[in-house]
């Protein structure tokens, strides 16, 4: 008798998929999804994947959202904000996500956490025992990543759990924009 090995950070589930897909054994079933969003327009394709697979899959959404040290650090007079104001923001947006991903059927909680994003994703993926991680791309160029760096890209070579990059065209024409948004299409 063979089995199927469930890959690292993913929890055995139900044979039924398996055996449906011509496989032995059981299955991973993914119970905890954590989505990392900056609250950007590049995000939100990101955070409607992530709702609809949280609902579908009966699981466990986490919605991060990570300060950065560098903009958490920046006076106000730079960034036309202060940090309080900008942690205040991105608290309400992840709250906006949790009552949207409720109101389709799915478990949701958020976390703000301090950091470098990139790392702090990591950490919260581990801390929360993710099964996989949701996070969006701004679909830069290979130079662009290059010169500037990546969070996705840094999030996938470092994640002990699988990683979902979506990139924004992904949902272009899915939800259009809510006034007041703070730039996530189709959340109120």
């Amino acid at each position: 008798m063979t089995s199927t090995v469930a890959p690292a950070g993913l929890r055995p589930g139900g044979a039924t998929a398996a055996r449906t897909a011509g496989m032995e054994g059981p299955v991973a079933r993914i119970e905890t999804i954590l989505l990392a969003t900056d609250a950007s327009s590049a995000s939100g394709a990101a955070t409607l994947h992530a709702i609809d697979l949280a609902a579908r899959l009966d699981a466990q959404l986490v919605v991060l959202t990570v300060l950065s040290t560098a903009d958490r650090d920046r006076p106000a007079r730079e960034s036309g904000s202060s940090a309080a104001s900008r942690r205040e923001a991105r608290t309400l947006a992840v709250q906006q996500v949790v009552e949207r991903a409720r109101a389709e059927g799915a478990r949701a909680t958020s976390l703000v956490w301090d950091g470098e994003p990139g790392e702090a994703i990591v950490d919260a993926a581990d801390a929360e025992h993710a099964d996989l991680i949701v996070v969006g791309s701004h679909e830069r160029s290979t130079v662009g990543r290059f010169f500037l760096g990546s969070v996705s890209d840094y999030v996938v070579r470092h994640a002990k759990a699988p990683v979902m990059v979506v990139r924004p065209s992904a949902f272009a024409l899915a939800a259009p924009p809510i006034a007041g948004d703070p730039g996530i299409p189709g959340l109120r």
